[in-house]
């Protein structure tokens, strides 16, 4: 509903505009005060779409309040009334963008038409206002669609070597960012009000890149000056935030500084396996990129020697798939790695394996010596890897095995991805069915084929919709249901993310 303030300070003629509104229909919010100044205070603390005023008022007069008015660049429609028909008054009014000026007494068919009138004016500019508004809306979500492929692109590794010298300023604005890969064991990433959500946690700029409805990445603006702290207490406030919200926990995973586009990619790549790790440890944890695995950069050693650490603090708490995990990490590391010398890792290997023989009753000498003479046969570093391989899985508790069973168990998970797609699958319900905890599953299933889970079910649905809008004529927002998305938006943002067009799109690209 439209509002008009009526100002005049005779009671009698605002009272005569009332009646008069209320009389013809007219659907309008009456506002009334009796002096410039009102006016002002009012129009200060609220909006109106039409003023109308008397001329000759005491204090400020009706000519001096649409001035005041004007300045304020407000868009309000004025209407003078006034006992006065000089021609001076007249020509002020028109040089005050007035829309119509009525003389007392006012006649009532010419108060209808201008009332009218005036009223189908701001309807039509609002109607206008609101057409530009989508517009702008449209473009706006178009221009973040055509950014998010590109970044998303960098990210999984395409067009790499054109982003060599691209600086990232020149794709998301920032000169420097730094990437959070958050990860939750609930579906959140693809709740309408998500991103409205994290925005309230997140006090500077940034891009969320999503990856499932499980995972997404954050690419937040950065300083040059500020210190990873300051991303880990981001990343905490992030996990406080909506675990408020929505009483579900996660991680977050906080890369080094970014500040060309090729390095994007790398900071993916080395948070992956960060988050693996993150599985097993308490949810609401905040981790950083260069404290989890080593990057082969800076005191090799020292880093190698706290991953030993590490590993032996695991094997203490029993904490065997973790231990499994780490040290998997740690080969990959050391066997790209030439600043070591393989009696060091050798002297690493021996230490865990004693760490492991000191927590079980294995109190056997003989046994221990026969694992230390193993380590030290071995004549290249991708033997010595299968040494261990085999000695933990010979010491570690049979429970933990998985090198026999385990395939069944990835192949029977992929089964019922494969058929349940259209439901909302999630880690722990796959972990149940196969008698393996979500932290457990996720290390294997990754170890097995090279992807995680969260993002195999989300390539299988992606496959089966393009599939779904090739063969079939359903309504691209049946499809988005028929693969397991309720939210119709989020389909699509995912979808355009997967394929750089939206369903809509590919299916007319694909039409003959």
């Amino acid at each position: 509903m439209l509002k008009m303030l009526v100002v005049d300070d005779d009671k009698f003629e605002r009272d005569g505009v009332r009646f008069l509104v209320e009389k013809y229909g007219f659907d309008l919010e009456i506002v009334e005060t009796g002096s410039g100044e009102g006016a002002i205070s009012y129009l200060d603390r609220h909006d109106v779409d039409i003023l109308l005023s008397d001329i000759r008022m005491k204090g400020m007069d009706g000519l001096q309040l649409a001035e005041k008015v004007r300045e304020s660049g407000r868009p309000i429609k004025v209407i003078f009334m006034s006992a006065y028909g000089e021609f001076e008054y007249a020509q002020r009014a028109i040089s005050l963008e007035a829309v119509h000026y009525l003389l007392k007494p006012v006649q009532v068919g010419e108060f209808i038409k201008v009332l009218s009138n005036v009223i189908q004016q701001c309807e039509q500019e609002r109607l206008l206002k609101e057409k530009q508004e989508r517009m702008q809306e449209a473009y706006l979500k178009e221009v973040r669609y055509e950014k998010q492929k590109i970044l998303a692109g960098l990210i999984l590794g395409q067009n790499l070597e054109e982003a060599v010298t691209v600086p990232i300023s020149s794709i998301c604005g920032y000169s420097l960012i730094r990437m959070l890969m958050l990860t939750s064991r609930s579906r959140l990433f693809d709740r309408d009000d998500f991103e409205a959500k994290l925005a309230k946690a997140v006090d500077r700029g940034f891009e969320l890149i999503h990856l499932n409805e499980f995972q997404g990445l954050l690419l937040v603006e950065a300083a040059v000056d500020e210190p990873v702290q300051v991303y880990t207490e981001l990343g905490q406030d992030i996990i406080n935030r909506l675990k408020e919200d929505y009483g579900q926990n996660m991680m977050v995973a906080v890369s080094g500084p970014i500040d060309e586009a090729n390095q994007l990619f790398k900071a993916y790549q080395e948070l992956e396996p960060v988050m693996e790790i993150a599985f097993f440890l308490e949810e609401g944890t905040v981790l950083q990129a260069n404290r989890m695995i080593l990057t082969g950069e800076g005191d090799m050693m020292a880093s190698v020697n706290d991953a030993m650490e590490e590993i032996k603090q695991y094997v203490q708490l029993s904490r065997w798939s973790i231990v499994r995990l780490r040290f998997e990490q740690l080969f990959d590391t050391v066997q790209n790695c030439n600043q070591l010398s393989v009696v060091y890792i050798k002297y690493v290997c021996m230490e865990i394996v004693r760490s492991i023989f000191d927590v079980t009753s294995l109190n056997k000498p003989g046994l221990f010596k026969k694992e230390l003479e193993k380590i030290n046969n071995a004549t290249r570093l991708y033997d010595l890897r299968g040494v261990m391989q085999a000695i933990l899985d010979e010491l570690i508790p049979s429970v933990e095995g998985y090198r026999d069973g385990m395939p069944r168990a990835i192949e029977e998970v992929v089964r019922m991805i494969h058929t349940k797609y259209q439901t909302d699958l999630s880690l722990e319900w796959l972990a149940k069915q196969v008698y393996l905890s979500p932290s457990y599953l996720s290390y294997l299933f990754k170890k097995e084929k090279g992807i995680s889970i969260n993002k195999f079910i989300t390539m299988y649905r992606m496959g089966k919709a393009k599939e779904m809008l090739l063969t079939t004529n359903r309504k691209i927002i049946d499809i988005s249901q028929d693969v397991g998305y309720s939210n119709f938006p989020y389909f699509s943002s995912l979808f355009k993310s997967h394929y750089g067009v939206s369903p809509s799109q590919y299916r007319e690209m694909c039409e003959p």
